[in-house]
C-alpha cells in the first residue's frame, strides 16, 4: 500500500494573470518525496490528491525558492470545496506510478 502524505497549508495565488493557486509542501515531506517519488519532465511527481470530498490526479511541481514542491489546486476544486486564496486547507495524497 502506498504511503499517504497529509498536509495542512495555506493557499496562495501565483503572481500573474493566470490565477493559478497552490499550497507549498513542508520541506520534510519534500525530502521523502524526492527519495521515493517517480519524477518526470522537469522534476514533476504524479500524485492522487484528496481535499474535502474531491479527489483528482495531478503533479507536484518542484519549487526552487521554497526548496520544496507545490501542489496546484484547480479552479473547479476550489469552487466545489469553497476554497479561497489565503485559506488553510487539509490535503492528503499518494504518489502515483
Amino acid at each position: 500500500m502506498s504511503k499517504i502524505f497529509k498536509i495542512y497549508s495555506q493557499v496562495w495565488r501565483w503572481p500573474g494573470d493566470m490565477g493559478w493557486h497552490f499550497v507549498t509542501l513542508p520541506k520534510n515531506l519534500s525530502a521523502d518525496i524526492k527519495k521515493v517519488g517517480k519524477r518526470y519532465g522537469a522534476g514533476f511527481v504524479k500524485v492522487k490528491v484528496t481535499v474535502g470530498k474531491s479527489t483528482w490526479v495531478t503533479a507536484l511541481f518542484p519549487h526552487k525558492e521554497s526548496e520544496s514542491y507545490l501542489l496546484s489546486i484547480k479552479q473547479n476544486i476550489r469552487k466545489k470545496e469553497g476554497i479561497w486564496e489565503n485559506d488553510k486547507i487539509k490535503a492528503s495524497f499518494v504518489l502515483e506510478k
